[in-house]
């Protein structure tokens, strides 16, 4: 599966959730399965974008640690917005599963 498939699956199960009613556990377990196998997927491009900001890190001219890190962040500006969209997906599956819980515990 391809980068952008993948963060259009996690975009699509977060807006989901947003707009589902609380109370339907099932609905939310399948949201929760969808978004956390594309979260395992999302992990494969984050490794290769960590691998090729390591490379412009340790290829760089830069004169200290900083000068090199930032060109880095400058060359592989996708591995911020991986780690960034992968923070957030796992707080939202920490949402679904503290609501499925609560929702289990009712009924």
């Amino acid at each position: 599966m391809d980068l952008y498939t993948i963060l259009d699956n996690i975009n699509k199960a977060v807006e989901e959730y947003n707009v589902l009613q609380l109370n339907l556990v099932r609905d939310q377990s399948e949201i929760l399965r969808g978004l956390t196998t594309n979260l395992y997927f999302l992990e494969k491009y984050r490794i290769e974008a960590y691998e090729t900001w390591q490379s412009v890190y340790f290829q760089s001219k830069g004169t200290s640690g900083a000068a090199k890190e930032r060109e880095a962040d400058f060359k592989v500006p996708e591995l911020y917005k991986i780690r960034r969209i992968t923070e957030g997906g796992y707080k939202v599956v920490d949402s679904i599963r503290s609501t499925i819980s609560i929702y289990k515990k009712e009924s």
